[in-house]
């Protein structure tokens, strides 16, 4: 990434909001299973402009 564009950003999670469990599935090098299984399950869903 570019340092001189680049920004940071503070994500807010709601209590009781999957997103946390999401976030780690899918960045965490320990669930590298999970993220697998979940792509070949959902990577299919998708829509993507060409």
């Amino acid at each position: 990434m570019d340092p001189d564009t680049r920004r940071l950003v503070r994500l807010v999670i709601e209590p009781g909001d999957d997103t946390n469990n999401m976030l780690d599935m899918l960045l965490a090098k320990k669930r590298a299973g999970d993220r697998k299984a979940w792509l070949e399950e959902k990577g299919g869903l998708a829509q993507v402009a060409l």
